[in-house]
Formats: structure tokens, sequence, C-alpha cells
């Protein structure tokens, strides 16, 4: 890992930044305050994960997005990790490190 001074330059000698961290650090704060209000710690992965295909898919139309969403979810068969969500199968330890 190469890390930048901004008071000194710009970026590296080989292009090195760090803007993708520090725009990926700005939207997972954004989530917090602002959608979720509360980050449960047993579902940490699944936002991260969310923020990270947000990052990915910024300069994407609207419709874009949609249709990549809509052909994930319909593509993939039931989901093992949500499936009976609302009669009480929840987690019961967080996935970090798995």
């Amino acid at each position: 890992m190469k890390r930048v001074n901004h008071q000194i330059e710009y970026f590296g000698k080989n292009g090195e930044n760090n803007n993708q961290s520090e725009s990926y650090n700005a939207r997972f704060r954004r989530m917090q305050y602002g959608q979720c209000h509360r980050l449960s710690p047993l579902y940490l992965s699944n936002y991260a994960n969310e923020i990270a295909y947000r990052e990915d898919t910024r300069r994407k139309s609207n419709g874009d997005i949609a249709k990549d969403i809509l052909t994930r979810c319909l593509s993939r068969g039931v989901s093992n990790e949500f499936s009976g969500y609302w009669q009480g199968n929840k987690r019961v330890a967080e996935r970090l490190g798995a």
C-alpha cells in the first residue's frame, strides 16, 4: 500500500492516490447518518457491500442500475441468508472475517 501526502503532491510517481478510499468512507458515513441511522454489527458486511456497489455504479444511469439489480435478483435462487427473515430466521453472529 502506498500513501500520498496531499500537502506535497496530488498523486504519486505511479499514479497512486487515496481518493477512492476517501470517497467510499464518505459514502458510508452519509449512509449511516442519512439512511440507516443505526448500523447493526450483524449486517455490517451487507452495508459494506451495498456501499461498494453504489461506489462502482455511481456513473451509470438509474435505469441501468435498476436493470442490473433486477437481473441479479432474478438470476439467483432463493436467498439462504434472508429466506424466512420475518419468521425469525435472523443472524446470530456477524460474518466479518469469514
